[in-house]
Protein backbone atom coordinates (compact mmCIF):
# COMPACT_ATOMS: atom_id res chain seq x y z
CA UNK A 1 0.00 0.00 0.00
CA UNK A 2 1.53 3.49 -0.74
CA UNK A 3 1.77 5.56 2.17
CA UNK A 4 0.84 9.18 2.42
CA UNK A 5 2.83 11.96 0.49
CA UNK A 6 3.59 14.50 3.41
CA UNK A 7 6.56 17.31 3.49
CA UNK A 8 7.18 19.67 6.53
CA UNK A 9 6.79 22.90 4.42
CA UNK A 10 9.56 24.72 6.12
CA UNK A 11 11.92 22.21 5.59
CA UNK A 12 11.14 21.59 2.05
CA UNK A 13 11.09 25.85 1.25
CA UNK A 14 14.47 26.24 2.53
CA UNK A 15 15.60 22.77 0.64
CA UNK A 16 14.29 23.69 -2.54
CA UNK A 17 14.56 27.46 -2.85
CA UNK A 18 17.69 27.32 -5.45
CA UNK A 19 15.95 24.73 -7.50
CA UNK A 20 12.41 26.74 -7.64
CA UNK A 21 13.84 29.90 -8.18
CA UNK A 22 15.79 28.65 -11.15
CA UNK A 23 13.03 29.23 -13.57
CA UNK A 24 13.69 32.80 -13.37
CA UNK A 25 16.99 32.23 -15.26
CA UNK A 26 14.92 31.54 -18.48
CA UNK A 27 13.26 34.64 -18.95
CA UNK A 28 9.92 36.39 -17.83
CA UNK A 29 9.92 39.62 -19.41
CA UNK A 30 6.87 40.80 -20.77
CA UNK A 31 4.64 39.11 -23.44
CA UNK A 32 6.93 35.91 -23.55
CA UNK A 33 5.32 32.59 -23.96
CA UNK A 34 6.71 30.30 -21.88
CA UNK A 35 5.63 26.63 -20.97
CA UNK A 36 5.57 24.42 -17.85
CA UNK A 37 6.06 20.68 -19.19
CA UNK A 38 4.34 18.44 -16.76
CA UNK A 39 2.95 21.82 -15.16
CA UNK A 40 -0.31 20.71 -13.62
CA UNK A 41 -1.21 23.98 -11.99
CA UNK A 42 1.81 25.78 -12.79
CA UNK A 43 2.94 26.31 -10.03
CA UNK A 44 6.68 25.21 -10.89
CA UNK A 45 6.70 28.40 -13.79
CA UNK A 46 4.33 30.95 -11.67
CA UNK A 47 7.00 33.21 -10.36
CA UNK A 48 7.26 34.00 -14.14
CA UNK A 49 4.39 35.30 -14.21
CA UNK A 50 5.04 38.09 -11.72
CA UNK A 51 7.39 39.58 -14.94
CA UNK A 52 4.80 39.30 -17.51
CA UNK A 53 5.53 36.38 -18.82
CA UNK A 54 2.52 34.77 -20.27
CA UNK A 55 2.39 31.11 -19.04
CA UNK A 56 1.66 27.65 -20.48
CA UNK A 57 0.73 24.49 -18.13
CA UNK A 58 1.15 21.62 -20.13
CA UNK A 59 0.13 18.19 -18.59
CA UNK A 60 -1.02 14.91 -20.02
CA UNK A 61 -3.19 14.28 -16.62
CA UNK A 62 -6.48 16.74 -17.18
CA UNK A 63 -7.32 16.60 -13.49
CA UNK A 64 -3.95 18.32 -12.53
CA UNK A 65 -4.74 20.82 -14.70
CA UNK A 66 -7.55 21.67 -13.34
CA UNK A 67 -5.89 23.37 -9.96
CA UNK A 68 -4.43 26.37 -12.37
CA UNK A 69 -5.45 29.30 -11.65
CA UNK A 70 -8.23 31.26 -13.71
CA UNK A 71 -5.36 34.39 -14.23
CA UNK A 72 -1.83 34.31 -15.40
CA UNK A 73 -1.53 30.09 -16.37
CA UNK A 74 -3.50 28.88 -19.24
CA UNK A 75 -3.81 24.61 -19.21
CA UNK A 76 -2.94 22.95 -22.20
CA UNK A 77 -3.47 19.26 -22.63
CA UNK A 78 -1.12 17.56 -23.57
CA UNK A 79 1.87 14.68 -24.09
CA UNK A 80 5.18 15.75 -23.76
CA UNK A 81 6.04 13.42 -26.83
CA UNK A 82 3.52 15.20 -28.77
CA UNK A 83 3.42 18.70 -27.92
CA UNK A 84 0.06 20.43 -29.25
CA UNK A 85 1.89 23.99 -29.47
CA UNK A 86 2.92 25.00 -33.56
CA UNK A 87 6.87 24.56 -34.09
CA UNK A 88 8.92 28.02 -32.53
CA UNK A 89 6.00 29.39 -30.48
CA UNK A 90 7.63 29.80 -27.37
CA UNK A 91 10.16 31.65 -26.00
CA UNK A 92 11.24 29.45 -23.48
CA UNK A 93 10.45 26.26 -21.21
CA UNK A 94 10.98 24.49 -17.72
CA UNK A 95 9.85 21.19 -16.87
CA UNK A 96 10.39 19.45 -13.43
CA UNK A 97 10.10 15.46 -12.78
CA UNK A 98 8.50 15.12 -16.38
CA UNK A 99 11.39 13.02 -18.33
CA UNK A 100 11.75 10.57 -15.58
CA UNK A 101 7.68 9.75 -17.03
CA UNK A 102 8.81 8.80 -20.32
CA UNK A 103 12.69 6.98 -19.45
CA UNK A 104 12.57 5.24 -22.91
CA UNK A 105 11.31 8.10 -25.07
CA UNK A 106 14.09 11.20 -23.51
CA UNK A 107 14.78 11.76 -27.04
CA UNK A 108 11.56 12.17 -28.57
CA UNK A 109 10.40 14.02 -25.23
CA UNK A 110 13.36 16.96 -26.06
CA UNK A 111 13.33 16.66 -29.85
CA UNK A 112 9.44 18.01 -29.23
CA UNK A 113 11.09 20.55 -26.83
CA UNK A 114 13.67 21.72 -29.70
CA UNK A 115 11.22 22.06 -32.08
CA UNK A 116 8.49 23.82 -30.44
CA UNK A 117 11.38 26.97 -28.70
CA UNK A 118 12.32 29.34 -30.81
CA UNK A 119 16.35 29.53 -31.60
CA UNK A 120 18.07 31.16 -28.60
CA UNK A 121 15.27 30.28 -26.67
CA UNK A 122 16.28 28.95 -22.64
CA UNK A 123 15.17 25.06 -21.48
CA UNK A 124 15.34 24.16 -17.46
CA UNK A 125 14.63 20.63 -17.09
CA UNK A 126 15.02 19.31 -13.56
CA UNK A 127 14.70 15.38 -12.50
CA UNK A 128 15.10 13.30 -10.00
CA UNK A 129 17.98 10.33 -10.80
CA UNK A 130 18.59 7.33 -9.84
CA UNK A 131 21.81 7.61 -8.36
CA UNK A 132 21.03 8.28 -4.65
CA UNK A 133 20.62 5.08 -2.30
CA UNK A 134 18.12 6.82 0.20
CA UNK A 135 16.25 8.36 -2.39
CA UNK A 136 16.07 4.52 -4.45
CA UNK A 137 15.45 2.98 -1.20
CA UNK A 138 11.87 5.14 -0.20
CA UNK A 139 11.10 4.72 -3.84
CA UNK A 140 11.37 0.74 -3.42
CA UNK A 141 10.43 0.15 0.08
CA UNK A 142 7.77 3.52 0.44
CA UNK A 143 5.78 4.15 -2.52
CA UNK A 144 3.67 6.94 -2.53
CA UNK A 145 0.34 8.02 -4.12
CA UNK A 146 1.93 10.65 -5.15
CA UNK A 147 4.16 8.65 -8.07
CA UNK A 148 3.44 6.93 -10.77
CA UNK A 149 4.60 2.87 -10.65
CA UNK A 150 5.90 3.28 -14.17
CA UNK A 151 7.96 6.31 -13.58
CA UNK A 152 11.93 5.58 -13.78
CA UNK A 153 14.32 7.82 -12.88
CA UNK A 154 17.78 7.48 -15.01
CA UNK A 155 21.57 8.26 -14.05
CA UNK A 156 22.46 11.91 -14.10
CA UNK A 157 24.38 11.64 -17.53
CA UNK A 158 21.28 9.91 -19.29
CA UNK A 159 19.49 13.31 -18.83
CA UNK A 160 23.13 15.49 -19.87
CA UNK A 161 23.65 13.18 -22.93
CA UNK A 162 20.22 13.11 -23.85
CA UNK A 163 19.58 17.15 -23.34
CA UNK A 164 23.37 17.42 -25.22
CA UNK A 165 21.52 15.56 -28.44
CA UNK A 166 19.55 17.74 -28.60
CA UNK A 167 20.25 21.47 -27.22
CA UNK A 168 23.14 23.39 -26.13
CA UNK A 169 24.05 22.57 -22.85
CA UNK A 170 25.03 25.84 -20.71
CA UNK A 171 24.66 24.32 -17.20
CA UNK A 172 24.27 20.76 -15.37
CA UNK A 173 23.81 21.52 -11.08
CA UNK A 174 23.63 17.90 -9.30
CA UNK A 175 21.38 18.15 -5.85
CA UNK A 176 20.93 16.94 -3.04
CA UNK A 177 22.92 13.87 -1.07
CA UNK A 178 22.10 13.27 1.92
CA UNK A 179 19.34 15.85 2.89
CA UNK A 180 16.74 14.44 -0.34
CA UNK A 181 14.37 12.58 2.07
CA UNK A 182 14.39 14.86 5.08
CA UNK A 183 11.41 17.16 4.75
CA UNK A 184 9.32 13.46 4.71
CA UNK A 185 11.17 12.90 7.82
CA UNK A 186 10.46 15.81 9.55
CA UNK A 187 6.89 15.68 8.83
CA UNK A 188 6.47 13.12 10.44
CA UNK A 189 8.56 13.60 13.62
CA UNK A 190 6.40 15.07 16.80
CA UNK A 191 5.34 18.70 16.60
CA UNK A 192 8.13 19.09 19.28
CA UNK A 193 10.98 17.42 17.44
CA UNK A 194 10.67 19.67 14.38
CA UNK A 195 12.26 22.54 14.82
CA UNK A 196 15.90 20.37 15.45
CA UNK A 197 14.71 18.22 12.75
CA UNK A 198 14.48 21.30 9.98
CA UNK A 199 18.16 22.63 11.64
CA UNK A 200 19.15 19.05 10.93
CA UNK A 201 17.70 19.19 6.98
CA UNK A 202 19.12 22.60 6.40
CA UNK A 203 22.67 21.57 8.00
CA UNK A 204 22.74 18.18 5.96
CA UNK A 205 21.57 20.60 2.56
CA UNK A 206 24.65 22.58 3.01
CA UNK A 207 27.24 19.81 3.57
CA UNK A 208 25.27 18.27 0.26
CA UNK A 209 26.12 21.47 -1.80
CA UNK A 210 29.72 21.58 -0.66
CA UNK A 211 30.69 17.95 -1.30
CA UNK A 212 28.95 18.53 -4.61
CA UNK A 213 31.12 21.38 -4.80
CA UNK A 214 34.85 19.91 -3.76
CA UNK A 215 33.99 16.20 -5.29
CA UNK A 216 32.94 16.10 -8.87
CA UNK A 217 32.91 12.62 -8.84
CA UNK A 218 30.05 12.58 -5.94
CA UNK A 219 27.41 13.69 -8.88
CA UNK A 220 26.84 10.46 -10.00
CA UNK A 221 25.18 9.99 -6.69
CA UNK A 222 22.92 13.46 -6.23
CA UNK A 223 19.65 13.20 -5.88
CA UNK A 224 18.28 15.34 -8.48
CA UNK A 225 19.81 17.45 -11.65
CA UNK A 226 18.81 20.87 -13.19
CA UNK A 227 20.14 21.39 -16.43
CA UNK A 228 19.68 24.07 -18.30
CA UNK A 229 20.08 24.14 -21.70
CA UNK A 230 19.58 26.56 -24.56
CA UNK A 231 17.93 25.82 -28.27
CA UNK A 232 20.60 26.26 -30.79
CA UNK A 233 19.98 29.26 -33.55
Amino acid sequence: MPIRWIVDTEANLSLWRELSAMPLRVGGRPGMWIADLGGGNGNFARPLTANGARLLSIDVERAALEGAPARGVRPVAGSALDLPLKTGSLDGLVGRAVLHHVPDALDAALQEVRRVVKPGGLVLIQEPTNGNTLGNFARKRFPTERHDPHERPLPLDAYEGATRRHLEVLEVRPFFLLSYLTPHVVARLPPNRRRLGRAIAHALAMWDERLLAALPGLRARAAYVSILARRPS
